[in-house]
């Protein structure tokens, strides 16, 4: 890792990050093992250059949800793709026992237009990631995210982003907008979006909305770009430690 970790990491994610690396779910497919990336056979021991620097293929693989056994195109994007994909180096991965076929899932690393040179990197952004329901375990999102999360933030990255599809007027068949914010993930809100709920009338974001009546945003929410802050002591992060130690805790991440 390219990176000293930051205090907060220290103090906050340092023992949440080593319970996921030894949890089951991450040594059976988040190793680094078995992967292809535009053929070459990578192995855990190897190391990847990234613009951030220098990685293992471990931490490749949890940057990325790159599971054991996938194979891995990188490209070069110039221009804004479908869904408000930013300009970046992607990943394409394809791992047809995980990933819901015939779909590939496609996270990259971009810098924010709003900086002050197209040459620094600090987001990553998630363009597609479709898990296979059958034969994948309950949890393999959630370790998923959680490790992608914790390296993105070793890495320097200041957020994520990616389009919570699906929702109120869009494909029903995507539930994006509600599983991405238990992660951490918000958005503002649309312009008189919660005018028929009074109760809601306070709220600003979504997160605002789920700490109201998250029973509401599950039947009216709607699909958006959402970002998770990687920043310290964010909302974000506020929001996913509890829940993944929940889950941990609870024994919910075999």
């Amino acid at each position: 890792m390219p990176h000293s970790p930051s205090d907060f990491y220290l103090t906050h994610l340092v023992d949440l990050h080593q319970r996921l690396c030894d949890s089951p779910v991450a040594r059976a497919y988040l190793t680094g093992t078995g992967i292809r990336l535009d053929g070459t056979e990578l192995s855990p021991t190897d190391s990847y250059d990234l613009p951030m620097g220098r990685f293992s293929i471990t931490e490749f693989a949890h940057l990325f949800s790159v599971f054991d056994g996938s194979r891995v195109h990188q490209q070069v994007e110039h221009a804004f793709g479908p869904d408000e994909a930013p300009p970046g180096l992607y990943f394409t991965i394809a791992n047809p026992h995980l990933i819901q076929h015939p779909a590939k899932n496609r996270l990259g690393l971009y810098a924010d237009p709003d900086g002050s040179t197209d040459l620094f990197i600090d987001g990553l952004h998630v363009d597609r990631y479709v898990l296979s329901e059958r034969n994948t375990p309950p949890s393999l999102g959630t370790v998923a995210f959680a490790l992608c999360a914790i390296t993105a933030h070793l890495a320097g990255l200041s957020h994520v982003t990616l389009v919570a599809a699906g929702g109120n007027g869009f494909d029903q068949r995507y539930i994006g907008y509600k599983v991405w914010p238990k992660l951490g993930f918000d958005a503002p809100l649309w312009p008189d979006e919660v005018a028929q709920a009074p109760h809601l009338a306070h709220c600003q974001s979504v997160q605002d909305i789920l700490a109201t009546d998250a029973a509401w945003w599950d039947k009216y929410g709607s699909q958006r770009l959402m970002t998770f802050d990687l920043t310290a002591n964010s909302t974000s992060w506020r929001n996913l430690l509890p829940y993944v130690n929940r889950k941990l805790s609870e024994g919910r991440l075999p």
